[in-house]
Formats: structure tokens, sequence, C-alpha cells
């Protein structure tokens, strides 16, 4: 990187063209953040995707590995010339493998406001449960 544009002192008299090398980053994968709870009959995924919409998440099961992949549109395109960016640009993914407890023909998604909801249903043979025991 070079260092100069770093520096305050460079940008004094043309501080819109000095910063403009800066700013420009590349797309890339961002490994999306998840919380992975257990009720009696599922698990449920929950990830946040900033800027994904259901229309651009994939998800999909092969050889007991779960794939999440979360594309997001380039938000920059139709804003004007760039003068900052900290906050990059880029696609969402996570891999999991799962066991054969869950009933893969069952697993639902939802996405609303940019976070997804994956709900993996146990299978019947796994679930607990409570046998209840009787006076004779």
């Amino acid at each position: 990187m070079n260092t100069s544009i770093m520096n305050n002192d460079c940008c004094r008299n043309e501080a819109i063209d000095c910063v403009q090398d800066l700013t420009v980053k590349s797309p890339q994968f961002y490994r999306a953040a998840i919380d992975v709870h257990e009720l009696d009959d599922q698990f449920v995924i929950v990830s946040d995707m900033p800027g994904a919409e259901a229309d651009g998440i994939e998800i999909s099961v092969e050889d007991n590995t779960l794939e999440i992949t979360g594309k997001v549109p380039n938000r920059y395109e139709t804003k004007g010339r760039m003068l900052r960016q900290e906050y990059g640009i880029g696609d969402f993914h996570r891999r999991f493998r799962i066991g054969d407890g869950i009933d893969v023909s069952q697993i639902s998604a939802t996405c609303k406001d940019g976070v997804l909801t994956v709900k993996l249903p146990k299978s019947a043979s796994i679930r607990s449960r409570t046998i209840e025991v009787r006076a004779e």
C-alpha cells in the first residue's frame, strides 16, 4: 500500500483525488456469522447476511454437507464516484457437516432483513422423548 496516501498531509490540497486510490476493494467471500440452536425436534441456524435477499441465497445438501451461499448485489454501481469505502462488498458462504439424524427432505429456510433462518428437522429416530410410566 502506498503509505503516502495514509499521511494526512498528502491530501491537504486535493483530498478527493488522494483518497480515491485507497478505497478500491475487490469483491470477496465473507464467512457468514451464525448461531445454532437445538430444539427437541430440530436444529435452527440463524445467519446474518447483510445485503442478501431470499432470491440470492442458495442452500444445498450433498453427502451430509449443508452449503449456504448468499449473493450480494453491488450496491455502489449507481451511487456515483466513491470517495471513501470502509465496508467491503462480497458474497457470503458457509459449509457444515450434518449427521444422518437430519431429515434432509424437510429442511426449510426463510430470509428477512438480511437474516437467514434455516430449520433442520431431526429424524423421528433421534428425537428425544419422554416415556410415561403407568401404574398397574
